[in-house]
């Protein structure tokens, strides 16, 4: 969905599948750092993908990569519900997710770890992580709505 909704002004500054591989963002990530070391290099991850490869932002912090890790949290694998959802009978089967602070869990293992819960604390948690001199998890707290699925009790 990032590639069809933001547009890119520089040819070769996006890597993205194009199946939607789950867990493939931050180690594409950690890659694009390892070439490009002058450069702070952004992760779009749902929060089922980064629970995959959570232990790779250690790899970002041991290498002094400025990755940003933008997760977004709707505690639920959102595109395999959705998939789930569009087949005959339409039932969602196990794509519940529990909570994870993603946030803490980034600031365990080295790196800078920011909750942002509202519009208006993204652009200055984004602006501060860009200029970083290390990795940087930002946990995108994403109503359950906005894909479909129903909130918890």
């Amino acid at each position: 969905w990032a590639a069809r909704g933001f547009r890119f002004r520089r040819p070769g500054t996006f890597l993205g599948s194009t199946s939607g591989a789950m867990g493939y963002g931050l180690p594409a990530a950690i890659a694009a750092g390892l070439v490009h070391r002058d450069r702070a290099v952004v992760a779009m991850v749902g929060d089922g993908g980064l629970a995959m490869t959570l232990a790779e932002v250690e790899t970002a912090v041991r290498c002094g990569l400025r990755t940003v890790i933008l997760v977004f949290d709707n505690q639920a694998y959102g595109m395999i519900r959705t998939y789930q959802e569009r087949r005959p009978g339409g039932a969602a089967v196990a794509t519940d997710l529990g909570p994870i602070d993603f946030a803490a869990a980034g600031r365990a293992l080295g790196a800078r770890g920011v909750r942002v819960e509202d519009d208006a604390a993204f652009e200055p948690a984004l602006r501060q992580a860009l200029v970083s001199d290390r990795p940087t998890v930002i946990h995108l707290v994403v109503d359950r709505r906005w894909e479909g699925v129903e909130s918890r009790p």
